[in-house]
């Protein structure tokens, strides 16, 4: 059985690099593919096209990419204060985050994507 593989976006007033309980509810869009290689494609032209969009980049593992614009606030009811928005993307396998860094070939092909296109 193959296990599926997913591309995320997130929005937040929370580092989504933290994986805080509940992150999930910030999913924004989440798309589904059989096969790593299309998921790799996605994930690869999010991140080019979030890397033109915002002024600071976070990365973890190549699996997650935290964008962000300082300033850009959200009012927060609960705790009566505005926090900075957060932006990210996420790489997914079997609804798990993938440690990209740790796959040689994957990494060097979103690697190579980010770094020459």
């Amino acid at each position: 059985m193959n296990e599926q593989w997913s591309v995320c976006k997130t929005k937040g007033d929370c580092e989504p690099w933290l994986f805080l309980d509940g992150w999930q509810e910030e999913i924004t869009e989440r798309l589904s593919f059989h096969d790593q290689d299309e998921a790799l494609r996605t994930y690869a032209q999010w991140i080019k096209e979030y890397k033109r969009s915002f002024e600071s980049v976070k990365e973890t593992n190549l699996s997650l990419f935290s964008f962000w614009n300082e300033g850009e606030m959200h009012y927060c009811e609960a705790c009566d204060d505005d926090l900075q928005l957060f932006y990210g993307i996420v790489f997914m396998k079997g609804g798990e985050v993938y440690r990209l860094a740790e796959d040689e070939q994957a990494a060097k092909y979103l690697l190579n994507f980010l770094n020459d296109r």
